[in-house]
Order: structure tokens, then C-alpha cells, then sequence
């Protein structure tokens, strides 16, 4: 007769699961993703997976919900950091780098167009949207305070892709770190000057030139460790 797994069995197991699929995403990327793979480098039945999981979907859509919700902390915590709006905005920018070179594998496969989007796990819409709201409630405040003029949520995405893109050609090795902080505080001063209310309502603090100065030191310092991947 099985064991009865406890719900600790049960998080513990889902856990190691999600785990060993990501590194054979990494390693292979969603077309060379099997279950049978998956199972065996976890050491139990082909089966087995399917005790957690209703099938291979479920599993690429909770490793990416999980991957948002450790970016969704990273910026909740940002922005929680005491400071004015635009302390947050050099707050919430260096935690937006610091996740995407510190966690680049989770990084990546967040943002893997390789993969589907599947609308019947939940959570992965969820993780998604706290990190989207976040970036919408920092925008909303330099708006209500006269910073910003728009739609908050609109600005909230135009950084992020806005920071998004580039990080993303950094991670890809097409720019040297000099050259990605050249880009980027361009990138941003043209983003912060379309938006912004005029000089009158524009805080020496929140100036192009100085908005969302992400990279004051070599970005693999940030890091911690030079862990560019191929």
C-alpha cells in the first residue's frame, strides 16, 4: 500500500521537482524538455511527477510563477525601502538588475518566448501581475506627487521594458558593461523626460540625468560574481 504523503511530502517533493526541470530547461530549453528525463534525475518513476503535476504544462508554468514570485519580492522590497518616490526609482532599478544578474537563470526563463502561456495555472498570472503592480504603484506615486504626467500603469510597463530590453542585451553578451550603462541611462533620460511635468515639477533628484541610476559601480560587482551564461 503507498505511503500517505503529508502535505510537507507533498511541498518537499514539488519543490525538488521544479528544481530539477529547471536546470533540463536550462540545459535543453522547452522543445528538449521530457518527463521521462525529468524523472529520472529526480530517481523515481516516469509516473511519479504525476502524483504532483497534471502534466508537463502545469510544471514549465509553475517554475516560471515561482521565478516571478522571487522577482516580485525583490521589487516589493524596494519599494518598501524608506525613501522618497525618487530614492525608490535608483532603489527599484538596482533591484531590477541585481535579479536579473543574480538569478539569471530564473531571469531567463521568466521571459522564455520558447514557452507557452498557460491560463490554467493560476499562480503564474499572479506572480506575474505583483510584479507588473509594483511597477504601476511606483509610477502612480510620481504621478500623484506632479512628477509624472500618463496613465500610470502605462509608464510602469514603458520601464520595465525599457530596462528589460536592455538587461536582456547585456545578458546575451552584446554589451560590455561600460556600454549597458551608457545605454541605459540614455534609454531612461528619454523615457523620464517624455513623461515628466516640467522643470517647475521636476525635482533636481528626479532629473533625467539622474532617474533610475541603476549601475553606480561595474554591474558584475553588483552581482556578486561574473555568472553570464552562455
Amino acid at each position: 500500500m503507498p505511503r500517505i504523503l503529508t502535505r510537507t511530502d507533498i511541498a518537499d517533493f514539488r519543490d525538488r521537482l521544479c528544481e530539477a526541470a529547471t536546470a533540463i530547461l536550462v540545459e535543453r530549453g522547452h522543445a528538449g524538455f521530457n518527463m521521462r528525463e525529468l524523472a529520472a534525475r529526480l530517481g523515481v518513476s516516469a509516473m511519479t511527477p504525476y502524483r504532483y503535476f497534471e502534466d508537463k504544462e502545469e510544471i514549465l508554468a509553475t517554475v516560471r510563477a515561482r521565478a516571478f514570485g522571487r522577482f516580485a519580492d525583490h521589487l516589493e522590497a524596494a519599494y518598501a525601502a524608506p525613501g522618497a518616490p525618487e530614492q525608490k526609482s535608483d532603489q527599484m532599478g538596482r533591484a531590477f538588475v541585481q535579479f536579473a544578474l543574480e538569478e539569471q537563470i530564473h531571469y531567463r526563463l521568466m521571459f522564455d518566448l520558447s514557452q507557452p502561456n498557460n491560463e490554467t495555472v493560476p499562480e503564474l498570472a499572479r506572480q506575474e501581475q505583483r510584479a507588473r503592480d509594483v511597477m504601476t504603484e511606483h509610477a502612480r506615486s510620481l504621478v500623484d506627487r506632479g512628477f509624472f504626467a500618463g496613465d500610470p500603469e502605462l509608464i510602469g510597463r514603458v520601464f520595465w521594458a525599457t530596462l528589460h530590453g536592455t538587461v536582456t542585451l547585456l545578458l546575451a553578451d552584446r554589451l560590455h558593461d561600460q556600454e549597458f550603462e551608457r545605454l541605459i541611462a540614455e534609454t531612461l533620460r528619454v523615457v523620464v523626460g517624455a513623461y515628466r511635468c516640467g522643470p517647475c515639477a521636476q525635482p533636481a533628484d528626479l532629473a533625467p540625468e539622474n532617474a533610475w541610476h541603476v549601475v553606480p559601480m561595474p554591474l558584475r560587482q553588483l552581482a556578486g560574481h561574473d555568472a553570464a551564461l552562455s
